[in-house]
């Protein structure tokens, strides 16, 4: 089994979002990416929000440039809709342009990773934009984008991957230094008043092997983070996140399947300011996806659950989330490709403050075109 395998999953926990969920493993060609991808989510009564809604149009370009060198670019354009019982917002413009770096140290075995965050997103938001950018900064209920700017940062990280007793087995550390911007548009004769996030310092492992025709993949992600400064105080202190993942593929005939599940845990962080702190919190999902090859095209159904809960001892039941949708995978040729998603989701969510279980439907429809030269 080749290491790299091992090696392309212990590099993911160092990648840009954007990128890494579009962006393949290195090849011989360019390629480049586009689309787009329409999410929208209705909730019933006692929540306060009636409606949100968001449009997103990716690009990415990867670039092999040598043997073991490869540059990838990346970012998206979008607009955000938000009705709530007190009124509409809606936040549009470009997100950060996500540029990296990915060189082969020892092929096969080490790699180094750049990435640096462009600050080309949209900030400074009005007061009654802030509720939508909270929105969709959701761990539970998955968003196109989840954030539209946060200032310049840089993320450099070394993977490493070896074989031992037929697993491959990847390690991975990155830390991401950021640097300040404005999130609040200031009040009228007001000055500006800078944020800037702690350093993120993040470590991965994982494992992966073949058994007959099925593969095993494990992974275990730990997060910490520095202490926030806002206005030259101290503003946040995020918890450490805990990221544990499995999955299992196997063939049934002509089919393949894909049982997967994953498990994030966010410690509860604290507010200096105020001397208060912000609950525990944990999303676990699982899910089963399906291959069925159609010719050249490949249709890919999934259905998946998840659930949050936050607070301390048991942790309350914060919401739950059931997806059922689709992918079908179609070339156009040998350079492009085609595809289309759809996706309906019905779940609840608990208003912290009446304790009230509120009902959502949601809805994804989208498509990714590729182009490879």
């Amino acid at each position: 089994m080749s290491g790299w395998r091992a090696l392309a999953v212990a590099a993911a926990a160092l990648l840009p979002s954007a990128l890494a969920a579009q962006a393949p493993a290195p090849s011989d060609q360019v390629s480049a990416y586009t689309g787009a991808e329409a999410r929208g989510l209705s909730f019933q009564s006692g929540l306060g929000v009636k409606s949100v809604s968001e449009i997103a149009v990716p690009f990415v370009v990867v670039w092999p440039a040598a043997a073991r060198l490869s540059f990838d670019v990346g970012g998206r354009y979008a607009s955000l809709s938000y009705t709530a019982d007190s009124g509409k917002s809606t936040i549009s413009g470009l997100t950060d342009i996500q540029a990296r770096g990915v060189y082969q140290l020892v092929p096969d075995i080490a790699v180094l990773t750049v990435s640096v965050n462009l600050p080309t997103g949209k900030t400074e938001l009005t007061s009654a934009q802030v509720p939508a950018a909270g929105t969709i900064a959701s761990d539970m209920i998955p968003f196109p984008v989840s954030d539209f700017g946060s200032g310049f940062n840089v993320t450099s990280g070394l993977a490493l991957a070896v074989p031992v007793a037929g697993w491959a087995i990847g390690a991975a550390g990155s830390y991401r230094v950021n640097g300040s911007f404005t999130p609040l548009a200031p009040l009228p004769d007001s000055a500006s008043v800078p944020y800037k996030a702690g350093g993120e310092f993040r470590v991965r492992v994982g494992a992966d092997r073949i058994v007959g025709q099925s593969r095993v993949s494990l992974g275990f992600t730990v997060s910490t983070y520095a202490e926030d400064d806002y206005g030259g105080s101290p503003a946040f202190q995020s918890g450490t996140r805990y990221i544990t993942q499995g999955s299992w593929t196997f063939p049934v005939g002509n089919v393949g399947f894909s049982v997967y599940a994953w498990d994030l845990y966010r410690a509860a962080g604290t507010v200096p300011i105020t001397s208060t702190s912000t609950p525990k919190r944990n999303v676990i999902t699982a899910g089963l996806a399906s291959s069925i090859q159609t010719g050249a095209s490949v249709l890919r159904p999934q259905v998946e659950f998840r659930n949050e809960s936050l607070g301390a001892g048991s942790m309350a039941a914060a919401g739950r989330m059931f997806s059922a949708g689709a992918r079908y995978d179609m070339p156009l040729g040998e350079r492009f490709m085609i595809v289309p998603l759809l996706r309906y989701d019905v779940g609840s969510v608990v208003n912290q403050v009446t304790n009230q279980s509120v009902g959502f439907t949601g809805w994804d429809v989208g498509v990714t075109l590729r182009a490879t030269m």
